[in-house]
């Protein structure tokens, strides 16, 4: 680190970063992900979260429609059948952790019960019309046994619930956060385990925070998975590779403004996943 570099790094006392009032949020992914044979599918979506803090470190938190920017259009039927089940958690309660993750879901109840109705009176239909479409709603309906853990493991909440470094007499301007896991786009159902480091910096009229990030381990057996799902068509070995960078901006009195995090899994050169989440306050 230059001398340039030091001067920006200020003493942090007054900064508070908390959820302390209503925010309402863009949230903007756009993702690329290669099929193995040259050709991709680019998404990109975008919806509003509000996020309204309770009492102590609890916070609901209610999510719009997802709204289709860009997709490929054979994926439609798809489509339709995430964004039934995204409207199962439209409402979360939750409760943070010291460091502002998430350490519960409180409405766990709730979202079953919408998750029942909404099999009932919308994705009925689907599972009727063809076989693949039952077979993609069973894979959720497992899923939502399990909707607290899986939400904690969503890359998305983990993102804008990031760890942060306490503030006050023990704060740090560089340092690493534990290590975290997420659930892996290129495999479906496996988790990653990643580690991330911080930088932090008074950036005249706001602050910012440098993230990034690189995989340590995972969870399962990737190159059995590998070769039974993958190697066939892309015809060349497993070179698997994890690569995250965010950077979060924080205005003057303690409150996020804007995050744009950049992630990309790759199983080699013929097949990967790039995404870019770009959060904005607005309210």
């Amino acid at each position: 680190m230059n001398q340039n570099d030091v001067q920006e790094f200020l003493d942090f006392g007054a900064f508070k970063y908390a959820w302390y009032r209503n925010g309402r949020y863009s949230v903007n992914v756009k993702s690329y992900l290669t099929l193995g044979n040259g050709k991709a599918n680019e998404t990109e979506t975008e919806e509003i979260w509000e996020i309204v803090p309770g009492e102590y470190r609890h916070l609901e938190i209610f999510i719009s429609d997802k709204k289709y920017i860009r997709f490929d259009s054979q994926m439609k039927p798809f489509y339709e059948i995430i964004d039934q089940v995204n409207s199962a958690t439209s409402h979360l309660s939750v409760f943070l952790e010291e460091d502002k993750t998430i350490e519960k879901v409180e409405n766990e109840n709730e979202i079953t019960e919408k998750w029942e109705e909404i099999k009932r009176k919308e994705l009925r239909f689907l599972q009727l019309v063809k076989d693949s479409y039952n077979e993609i709603i069973s894979i959720y309906d497992k899923e939502f046994e399990r909707i607290e853990d899986n939400i904690k493991a969503n890359l998305l909440y983990q993102i804008i619930f990031y760890p942060f470094p306490e503030a006050g007499v023990n704060f740090k301007n560089e340092d690493e956060f534990k290590e975290r896991e997420f659930l892996s786009t290129l495999f479906p159902g496996e988790k990653i385990v990643y580690s991330s480091d911080y930088q932090f910096l008074n950036d005249k009229d706001h602050y910012r925070m440098n993230v990034k990030g690189k995989v340590k381990s995972h969870t399962g057996d990737f190159e059995e998975i590998y070769a039974s799902k993958y190697q066939k068509a892309l015809d060349i070995p497993l070179d698997y590779d994890l690569m995250m960078e965010g950077e979060y901006h924080y205005n003057h009195d303690s409150v996020l403004s804007e995050v744009i995090f950049h992630v990309k899994e790759k199983l080699n050169d013929k097949m990967l996943y790039v995404c870019r989440y770009h959060i904005q306050l607005i309210q």
